[in-house]
C-alpha cells in the first residue's frame, strides 16, 4: 500500500535527528520495514479472507419438485489445495476464480472485528449492522464485498483501518462503540489471529469452514459447506480488449466469448434490456452471445455519468449443485459527441465536467472540416481527422478526443495560445499537440484571466529553455484552477541544462521585473515530464512566482498537489519545483525522479523540491518520494532554503534502476512512454 511505505521515510527523518549511532539506525530502519511488510501482509491476507468468505454465503434455491425447496451454496469448488505450512487454502471455484483463504494468519496488528448476523444477513462491523447483505440470494445477485485498507493520520501519525462496501459510497473509517477510529496498534506480545474464522478444512467431497458468529475469536460457531466438484464449472472467456473497467463492453452488432462448461444442464439469464444465448457444446466450449435488445433504449458509459450497468449469468448444474458465472456489460460508447453529449450525458476532463447545460456551442469536426476557428466552441475530434487551428487568440477553447477509451487525436497548433477575455478557458483531453511553441500558452495583459486550465490524457512539446505557461504580464490571480493530469510533457532540449517552467509567474517586461500572485488550486498528477534526448537534462521547474521576497505569494487557502509523476532527465537545479513566497499548502506525494547525466555535461550537482522564502506553508507533506540517479552525483534535497523549524531532508534513492529495460521496465523516448519495473510499480506516474 502506498499509503504505508511513506511510514519509513517519516521514521528516517525522526531518526536522523536523534543523533542515533549507525548501527542503531539500521536496526531501527530493518525492524520498521518488517513492521511494514507486516502491516500489508495482514490488509491483503483480510481481503482475501472476505473475498473468500463472501463468495461461499452465496446460496441458490432449489426445487425438490415437490412443493419443498433446498438450499445449497451457489457456487462450489473444482479444485482445491493446501499450502506446504498448513496454512492456507486456494480453491478454484467453478467460475474459475481463484480465491485464498488463510486461518490463524501470524501478525501484531489490531484487525477489524467483521461477522455476519445470522438473522439478517448483514455485515456486522465492529458488533454494528451495516446495512450490507452479505448472503447473496440465488445466482443472480450476490451478497456485498467489503474491502479494508490502512491510512495515516496526519495528526497522531498513526495508521487506522478504512472499508468499502461499494464504489458509490467509497471508503469510510472503521469506528468503535465511541465512535473513535480503529487504529492498528499493536496486540501486546500474542499474535493477532483470526476473529472470524476458527478453522477450515477438506472433508471428503466438501470444504468445511467454520466461522464465529460475533467474529470476536471467541463463542459460538457456524459450518458452511461448499461441494468440491471437479466435473462441474462455468468459466466465461471475455477478450481482454473487449473489457473496461470490468466491463464488457458491448458494440451496436453485439459480442460474443467463449464459455468452458462443465455439467449437466446449462442456461443463460440475461438483464433488461439485453439478449443473450448460448450455442451447442463443443469439446466442452460454447459460444455465448450477447446483445442489445432491440426495444432498448440507447445507454451512456465510459467517463459519462449515466449507469446501465448489469450481468449476464451463465448457470451450468450437476444434481442440486450449480457453477454460476457470472460478467457486468455495458453499452460500448465509440463516440462521446453522438453517444453523450447529444444525449444530454456528462463528460468529465480532468476536474471539470462538460454537458450540454454548460457548453452549449458544439462542433463535431470531420476530414472535410478539420479547421479550429471558433472561440467558445467545444471542437470533438474523431480518430483520423488532422485538426488544425486557424487562431490562436481565444476566450474559451474545449478540446476532445471523440474516441471515449482515451485514443488521443492530433491537432496543429500553429503558434503560441494567446489568451484573451475573462473567465476564459483552455481545457483539452486526449490531444497530442504538434508544434513547439515559445511559450506554448500566454496571458499577455493586465486584466485576462482564465477559470480553467485543464489538460487530461494529452502530450505537448515544449521548446528547449522555454516554458509551458508565461503569465507574468497579466495581473495577479489570472487563473482560477490549474488541473494537469495524465500527459507527456516533452521537452526538446537542443543544449544541457536549459532552463524550462512549466508555469511561469515572473519576469521582466519593459526593464520591470513582474512577480504575480496566484490563488487558484494547483493539480499536477499523473504526468510525465521528460527530455526527448539521452544527451540533455532539463533544468526544470513546475510552479515559478519569483526568486525571492518580491515573489509572488501563493493563497493561504489553495494547494499545489504534485502527485504520482515521473521525472525523466528533469533536475530542479537552479530552481526548485516550487518556489514562491508559499501561504498556502504544498503536497509532493508519489513521484519518481530518473537521471542519466554524463559527468562532462551536467552542471546540476543538487536538486530541490521547494523553496517557500520567509512564508510558512499552511500544510507540508512529502510522501513517496524516490529518486535514482545513474552516475550518483545528482543529490536530491526537501528544501532550496531551508526555513526555520525545519530539517533538510534527502529524497531516498532506488536501490536499483526504476527503468531498467533488461528488469522488464519500459524506457520509450520517442513515445514518452516510461513504465517502471515491478518493484518500482507504485511509484511515479501510472500510465499504462
Amino acid at each position: 500500500m502506498k499509503y504505508i511505505k511513506s511510514y519509513i521515510l517519516l521514521a528516517l527523518m525522526v531518526l536522523a535527528v536523534t543523533g542515533c549511532k549507525q548501527e542503531d539506525l539500521k536496526d531501527d530502519v530493518n525492524a520498521l520495514k518488517d513492521r511494514v511488510t507486516l502491516l500489508e501482509e495482514q490488509v491483503k491476507l483480510l481481503n482475501e479472507n472476505i473475498a473468500f468468505f463472501s463468495k461461499v454465503l452465496v446460496r441458490q434455491t432449489v426445487d425438490n419438485g415437490d412443493g419443498t425447496v433446498t438450499e445449497v451454496p451457489a457456487y462450489s469448488i473444482s479444485k482445491i489445495t493446501l499450502s506446504a505450512d498448513n496454512t492456507s487454502y486456494t480453491a478454484v471455484f467453478n467460475d474459475g476464480q481463484t480465491l485464498t483463504l488463510t486461518i490463524g494468519s501470524k501478525g501484531t496488528v489490531t484487525t477489524p472485528q467483521i461477522s455476519v448476523n445470522q438473522e439478517t444477513g448483514k455485515w456486522m462491523l465492529q458488533g454494528a449492522d451495516t446495512g450490507y447483505s452479505a448472503v447473496g440470494i440465488d445466482s443472480n445477485e450476490n451478497g456485498a464485498t467489503p474491502e479494508f485498507q490502512v491510512v495515516k493520520d496526519e495528526n497522531t501519525q498513526q495508521y487506522y483501518w478504512q472499508v468499502k462496501f461499494d464504489d458509490s459510497t467509497g471508503w469510510q473509517d472503521v469506528t468503535d462503540a465511541s465512535n473513535q477510529k480503529v487504529y492498528v496498534t499493536e496486540a501486546g506480545s500474542e499474535l493477532a489471529k483470526d476473529q472470524l474464522f476458527e478453522k477450515a478444512e477438506i472433508e471428503g467431497s466438501e470444504f468445511v469452514l467454520t466461522y464465529y458468529v460475533d467474529g470476536n475469536g471467541q463463542g459460538t460457531t457456524q459450518e458452511v459447506r461448499l461441494p468440491i466438484l471437479s466435473d462441474l464449472s462455468c468459466i466465461i472467456n471475455v477478450p481482454e480488449s473487449e473489457m473496461a473497467d470490468g466491463y464488457w463492453e458491448i458494440g451496436a452488432d453485439g459480442a460474443s466469448a467463449e464459455v468452458e462448461i462443465k455439467g449437466e444442464h446449462w442456461f443463460v439469464i440475461a438483464p433488461h434490456g439485453w439478449e443473450a444465448s448460448i450455442s451447442a457444446l463443443t469439446d466442452g466450449k460454447a459460444i455465448l452471445t450477447v446483445e442489445k435488445s432491440a426495444t432498448a433504449s440507447a445507454g451512456l458509459k465510459s467517463r459519462a455519468t449515466a449507469n446501465n450497468t448489469d450481468e449476464v449469468v451463465v448457470q451450468v448444474n450437476k444434481g442440486m449443485y450449480w457453477a454460476v458465472a457470472k460478467v457486468k456489460v455495458r453499452e460500448a460508447v465509440t463516440s462521446y459527441y453522438s453517444q453523450v453529449y447529444s444525449q444530454g450525458g456528462d463528460i468529465t476532463v480532468g476536474n471539470v465536467t462538460i454537458n450540454k447545460a454548460t457548453y452549449p456551442d458544439v462542433k463535431l469536426l470531420s476530414t472535410d472540416d478539420a479547421t479550429i476557428s471558433e472561440d467558445g466552441v467545444v471542437y470533438f475530434i474523431p480518430q483520423g481527422v488532422d485538426a488544425v487551428i486557424s487562431s490562436t487568440s481565444f476566450n474559451k477553447l474545449v478540446l476532445i478526443s471523440d474516441n471515449p477509451k482515451g485514443e488521443p487525436v492530433t491537432v496543429d497548433n500553429t503558434d503560441k495560445f494567446n489568451v484573451t477575455g475573462i473567465a476564459g478557458e483552455f481545457i483539452a483531453q486526449n490531444v497530442i499537440f504538434k508544434k513547439e511553441n515559445n511559450p506554448f500558452m500566454q496571458i499577455d495583459a493586465t486584466g485576462i484571466t482564465l477559470k480553467n486550465l485543464v489538460l487530461d490524457g494529452c502530450k505537448v512539446t515544449i521548446a528547449s529553455g522555454k516554458n509551458f505557461l508565461n503569465a507574468f504580464k497579466g495581473g495577479d490571480n489570472s487563473i482560477g484552477n490549474i488541473y494537469l493530469e495524465g500527459n507527456r510533457f516533452a521537452f526538446n532540449q537542443t543544449a544541457d541544462y536549459q532552463a524550462s517552467r512549466l508555469f511561469n509567474f515572473s519576469g521582466t517586461f519593459d526593464n520591470v521585473l513582474y512577480s504575480r500572485n496566484l490563488s487558484a488550486d494547483v493539480s499536477i498528477i499523473n504526468n510525465v515530464f521528460y527530455s526527448t534526448t539521452n544527451n540533455y537534462t532539463i533544468n526544470g521547474t513546475i510552479l515559478f512566482l519569483g526568486n525571492d521576497d518580491t515573489a509572488g505569494v501563493y493563497d493561504a487557502k489553495k494547494t499545489v498537489t504534485i502527485e504520482n509523476n515521473t521525472f525523466i532527465n528533469f533536475i530542479c537545479g537552479s530552481q526548485p519545483m516550487v518556489r514562491g513566497r508559499i501561504e498556502g499548502a504544498v503536497v509532493f506525494r508519489n513521484l519518481l525522479l530518473w537521471s542519466d547525466v554524463v559527468d562532462s555535461s551536467s552542471k546540476a550537482k543538487n536538486s530541490y523540491l521547494l523553496n517557500v522564502h520567509s512564508k510558512t506553508p499552511s500544510g507540508l507533506t512529502f510522501e513517496n518520494l524516490l529518486k535514482f540517479d545513474k552516475n550518483k552525483q545528482i543529490q536530491t534535497n526537501y528544501w532550496h532554503s531551508l526555513p526555520s523549524g525545519y530539517t533538510q531532508t534527502k529524497v531516498e534513492a532506488a536501490s536499483s534502476d526504476p527503468f531498467d529495460v533488461s528488469a522488464g521496465a519500459t524506457f520509450d523516448l520517442e513515445n514518452g512512454v516510461f513504465i517502471p519495473t515491478a518493484e518500482y510499480a507504485n511509484y511515479g506516474a501510472q500510465q499504462r
